[in-house]
């Protein structure tokens, strides 16, 4: 590892030279017959008579590049592995080469007669047909608002499959916060491929993998314009007037070679987003109802780069840097929130990321990634004032929202892909971060007020005082670290068996033993059709930064105190101090593990048309020992007065007590519907069932935290996502996206503290948790494009002008958010938010 680094570090330095003049590039993409990128096959070109010139190794989606070569005739020599049939291709050379293309063949074709059209599907466990693929190209056809390529794919993830931390993004096969780079500089972006890797920690709709461009050997680049204005939208349904609005993207990438050869690249990518926009607010007061617009805009800038070197044909490195920069201003507000609740927020993020890749022979190669990221996140609040919280009415005074968190990571991961005979073996070490964090907590100084109903507030009784003293400041580690092996296995012709196991530790979990295996098998029955099952164990994670809660928040750094039924405006009779008062701490439960789930599905995949794929499968999901929080040292009944320990207030025990049950069935089609459409569409009926929404969700009763079982929160009956283009590759042709929801659950409640824990979330006598059913959510975008070739080259090599019209929400339809649930608010069984209304998007793009 030492001699990559210093190999590394070499090339940063720039010590890198050109190579001779009269050296060319071959670059091309290794595909099965439906056109899908093969990746992990070795690439080898040779002389006319067998000799070895160069070699490398299909990327992600298939990519390989031969660089350094010389004219003359030589041949391609892709290996047999992973159930693809040796290709060997011939290949004169004059000059470099950027879109050559090498179609593999199952082995089994090269042993069978096959009817046209009836190629056999691939058996690969990457290779489900009920995978989401974009590539960044044809993203760029579909109507994707903000140019958001993450959040266009996310509405075709399962929310039983994230992560306790968000969404896990994998980016070029190592997990990020981001994608890293701005969003023309992204070659695909999947969903749900190979859904039992044992190489990530989460399933694969609980994921989405990223695809970077790699560094062209020529000069290519694409600029980018959008706007958006409020003169073309509707009115958001809660806005009393539509606010005056304005939206500016610039974003961009170029690519090409640097010196002389063809052996070094770069990449620049990036992203300067303006927004000015506005939120609605639509709360309660005493005069009564509260409507507003209130301006929250935004600024957010991405600089990417990204220096990749041939040290030889087997051996590639690259220096890549991220900088990311971002403000905010009234974040928080809307719906419920007042203006005067909102949270000014600034974010910074700095990469810096050394990949190295060797190739030991075309069965064996070895990639290490290391990623040094450096994070700092400020907010603050808008109004320095006490915080008051009407229950279902409105938030107002100051948001007591400052906080300062700084953090310094390392990612490191190592995979090894060995390929021999009827076994793809991959193996590696996986380090998600070794972290050092700091935290400056000044949330909640002033203290906040919490009132059952307006009518409480109106006559200055509240329930619950809370508020923090101290110095606030904890300095913390979070350290993960993971392991994987798996092995593909061709057992026959028609059947393939992956089996692996993956191992993952992480900080402030007493648990060790988390050994998760994993299991998928594909079986050919026909040509056309294959049936896919598998099984596998997922750990998770605590999500967020609750490590940091846990510093601070144990009574010493800072002491938190709360006090039931207090006064108004001054919580405490005068002449009295929270001295006196007992703290409250936040801990983890000593007999807490780490959760996880266990995942198994069945699937049938038929191709009903050559280019059109149908896949009816069945999913489960059973979760065990989710994190839920306890007040530990809450009130006891019948009263509901008196803690059993009088020297602490509450005390939040975080425990693994929760559960899970889910069951899905899904239909996808994937493809081409004749010559009308392409794309991809998925309908899902599902129930989710559990007793916890989460790390910091708490029962009503702080002693029966096991009555909380019901529909999870996002527990929707019918899920239906559409991705594709209508009458592709003509001049009309529109990108189409819709998504079509029942609606989500939310609890009824009481409207009073009833158990004494100043939570306020009890309910009434005999009602269950989500019991109350919102409404549903249909969104129709469409995208009109058009390409203005500006000269007559074709392929890579034009330059192309493309203006395109996006319509978000083409119908208007007011799909509500955020229903109240509380019997004693005036909005009780209301909404209180909106999705935006109709919106146009212009844009302009220019790529050579």
């Amino acid at each position: 590892m030492i001699s990559r680094l210093i190999a590394v570090l070499a090339l940063a330095l720039g010590l890198v030279t050109g190579m001779a003049q009269s050296r060319y590039t071959v670059h091309g993409a290794v595909t099965d017959h439906t056109g899908a990128g093969v990746p992990g096959m070795a690439v080898a070109l040779q002389t006319v008579d067998g000799a070895a010139v160069t070699q490398d190794l299909s990327g992600a989606t298939g990519e390989f590049t031969l660089r350094g070569v010389v004219a003359g005739k030589y041949q391609l020599v892709v290996p047999a592995g992973r159930g693809f049939a040796a290709q060997r291709l011939p290949l004169q050379v004059a000059g470099t080469i950027t879109t050559l293309k090498i179609t593999l063949a199952l082995e089994q074709v090269s042993e069978t007669v096959v009817v046209a059209n009836e190629a056999p599907l691939s058996l690969d466990a990457s290779d489900n047909k009920d995978t989401v693929a974009m590539t960044g190209d044809s993203l760029q056809r579909l109507p994707v608002f903000d140019q958001d390529f993450v959040g266009a794919l996310t509405p075709f993830l399962d929310p039983g499959s994230i992560s306790a931390g968000g969404v896990s993004i994998v980016v070029d096969g190592v997990e990020m916060k981001g994608s890293t780079v701005s969003p023309s500089a992204i070659a695909e972006v999947k969903v749900n491929t190979d859904p039992y890797s044992a190489e990530f920690s989460r399933p694969g709709r609980g994921r989405i993998n990223i695809i970077t461009k790699p560094g062209s050997p020529e000069y290519h680049g694409t600029l980018n314009f959008i706007a958006r204005d409020s003169v073309f939208n509707a009115t958001n349904y809660f806005a009393p007037v539509r606010p005056p609005e304005q939206r500016r993207i610039y974003e961009g990438d170029v690519t090409g070679p640097i010196g002389r050869g063809g052996h070094t690249t770069f990449l620049i990518s990036g992203d300067r987003k303006e927004d000015d926009t506005a939120v609605a607010v639509h709360a309660f007061g005493l005069q009564g109802l509260i409507a507003a617009n209130v301006q929250a805009p935004a600024r957010d800038t991405q600089i990417t780069g990204r220096v990749s070197h041939d040290f030889s044909p087997a051996h590639r490195v690259s220096v890549g840097y991220n900088f990311e920069y971002g403000t905010r201003q009234n974040s928080l507000v809307g719906g419920l929130v007042l203006a005067e609740a909102g949270v000014n927020t600034d974010s910074r993020e700095d990469d810096l990321i050394l990949n190295d890749r060797m190739i030991f022979s075309p069965s064996l190669f070895n990639q290490l990634q290391i990623t040094f990221e450096k994070d700092e996140d400020v907010s603050r609040s808008v109004t320095d004032a006490p915080a008051l919280q009407v229950q279902a009415a409105f938030i107002g005074g100051g948001a007591q929202a400052d906080v300062h968190r700084t953090e310094n990571t390392v990612h490191i991961n190592e995979v090894v892909s060995w390929t021999h005979k009827q076994h793809y073996v991959r193996f590696g070490a996986n380090i998600p971060q070794i972290s050092r964090r700091a935290l400056d907590d000044h949330s909640n100084r002033l203290g906040t007020f919490g009132f059952n109903t307006l009518g409480d507030y109106a006559s200055a009784t509240p329930y619950v005082f809370t508020q923090q003293q101290g110095v606030g400041r904890g300095l913390y580690w979070i350290n993960e670290i993971g392991g994987f092996v798996q092995d593909a296995i061709q057992m026959r012709k028609d059947l393939q068996v992956t089996v692996g196991v993956r191992y993952q530790w992480q900080t402030y979990i007493n648990s060790v033993n988390n050994f998760a295996p994993r299991v998928s098998a594909a079986y050919s029955v026909k040509a056309r059709t294959v049936v896919r099952a598998g099984a596998g164990v997922f750990y998770d994670r605590t999500g967020g930064d609750f490590p940091g809660t846990f510093k601070v928040h144990n009574g010493v750094v800072l002491r938190s105190f709360q006090v039931l039924n207090p006064g108004y405006p001054s919580a405490l009779p005068t002449g009295e101090t929270t001295n006196g008062l007992p703290t409250s701490v936040v801990r983890m439960d000593p007999r807490a593990h780490t959760p996880y789930s266990v995942q198994y599905s069945v699937a049938v995949e038929r191709q009903m048309l050559p280019d059109l794929m149908l896949t009816v499968g069945y999913r489960g999901i059973t979760g065990i020992s989710n994190f839920r929080s306890r007040d530990a040292n809450a009130p006891l009944g019948p009263n509901y007065t008196t803690r059993p320990d009088p020297s602490l207030a509450f005390v939040q025990q975080v425990e693994s007590g929760g559960r899970l049950r889910s069951n899905a069935l899904d239909v996808s089609l994937r493809g081409k519907l004749g010559r009308w459409f392409a794309g991809q569409a998925q309908y899902t009926l599902a129930r989710v069932y559990n007793n916890t929404s989460g790390i910091n969700f708490y029962p009503q009763d702080q002693y029966l935290p096991n009555n909380e079982w019901g529909m999870a929160d996002y527990d929707r009956l019918h899920r239906f996502n559409l991705l594709g283009n209508v009458n592709p590759e003509h001049w009309i042709t529109l990108g189409v996206s819709a998504t079509l929801y029942t609606g989500a659950p939310y609890t009824e409640t009481a409207g009073s503290d009833l158990y004494g824990t100043g939570l306020g979330n009890a309910r009434p006598a005999g009602v269950g948790r989500n019991t109350l059913q919102g409404g549903g959510t249909a969104d129709v975008d469409l995208l009109w494009d058009h390409d203005f070739r500006l000269t007559k080259a074709k392929g890579e090599h034009a330059k192309i002008l493309n203006l395109g019209v996006s319509g978000f929400n083409v119908l208007n339809h007011a799909n509500f958010t955020n229903y109240v649930g509380s019997v004693g608010s005036p909005l009780f069984g209301q909404a209180t938010a909106a999705l935006p209304g109709r919106q146009m998007q212009f844009g302009v793009r220019y790529q050579f």
